[in-house]
């Protein structure tokens, strides 16, 4: 292995809270002196990369990333995930330790039980991660949703947030929560313009196109309180990446809803990528796209 400008570790985390707090826990155990940062995209591959040891947290196994891992050159990687996999594994390098456990509600559990951590705030922080990706909006869930979102749509540093959430301290991104709250209410008012519902075999669907300032579980739950819809379907403006939630009384699998677009995820909340921008000009013409296709399994 070539060790030229060798990383001691790498962390790789999906970009949501519940991703998040998996890093921060993996710092927490393991206490680098040298390390890197980086969120990803399942959809997408995985960069080169070039560390002794690589911890991936939270993101899914699909064909993109599991078959992108040929990228990572690592003597060690720990890839640890509670989502359904996306591609039959039918052999692991020798490098790899695979950790899935579809039935967990998130990855973080997974990696405090990994590192077994049992102090209080490794558990806090483990709470405040499930309960973000299980959707128990508590207030201070939801101030640390909106700072990883806020931190993310505003281009910073994502350490900054992992470093507070290490210490359970909300003030030290107060800056971005007071900014990034302001403009969000603004987003869902253009979200509300750009949304619609449709019925498809008895199921009632909302339709909407987010703006970047709001996140995709934030856009979905709003579609949600404001058409009671059974399933929620959004899409980020400017992209093709889908996000698809449901009502809590609902037993469509949305696994299957993905599968048609090549993603994939739990059956409550999953994505998938359209692999085209969609705006507000084009979105009322997808969606009776996604209509026709959704329409052949549901």
């Amino acid at each position: 292995m070539n060790t030229e400008n060798m990383t001691d570790r790498i962390f790789i985390g999906h970009s949501d809270l519940d991703g998040v707090s998996s890093l921060a826990l993996g710092l927490i155990a393991l206490k680098p002196k040298e390390y890197e940062i980086r969120l990803h995209d399942p959809s997408q591959p995985f960069p080169e990369l070039n560390a002794y040891e690589v911890f991936i947290f939270d993101i899914a196994v699909t064909p993109q990333t599991f078959n992108s891992l040929q990228n990572i050159k690592a003597e060690k990687i720990v890839w640890i995930d509670h989502h359904k996999q996306g591609v039959e594994v039918q052999s692991l390098p020798p490098n790899l330790e695979l950790v899935l456990d579809p039935s967990a509600p998130s990855a973080v559990g997974l990696v405090r039980k990994y590192f077994g951590l049992e102090d209080e705030i490794a558990q806090k922080i483990s709470d405040i991660g499930t309960k973000a990706d299980t959707w128990r909006l508590e207030p201070e869930v939801v101030d640390w949703m909106d700072a990883v979102t806020g931190t993310l749509y505003y281009h910073e540093n994502i350490e900054k947030v992992i470093s507070a959430l290490e210490n359970l301290n909300i003030e030290e991104v107060q800056d971005i929560l007071h900014k990034y709250r302001a403009e969000k209410e603004q987003g869902k008012q253009l979200l509300k313009k750009n949304s619609f519902t449709i019925e498809v075999k008895g199921h009632l669907i909302s339709f909407g196109l987010f703006p970047r300032v709001l996140s995709s579980s934030e856009s979905a739950d709003f579609l949600l309180k404001l058409y009671d819809s059974e399933i929620q379907i959004v899409i980020r403006e400017g992209t093709g990446w889908m996000s698809f939630r449901r009502r809590k009384d609902s037993n469509v699998n949305l696994i299957e809803l993905a599968k048609i677009f090549g993603g994939g995820g739990h059956e409550y909340a999953s994505g998938a990528d359209l692999g085209r921008p969609v705006n507000s000009e084009n979105f009322k013409k997808v969606v009776e796209e996604l209509v026709a296709k959704i329409s052949e399994v549901l």
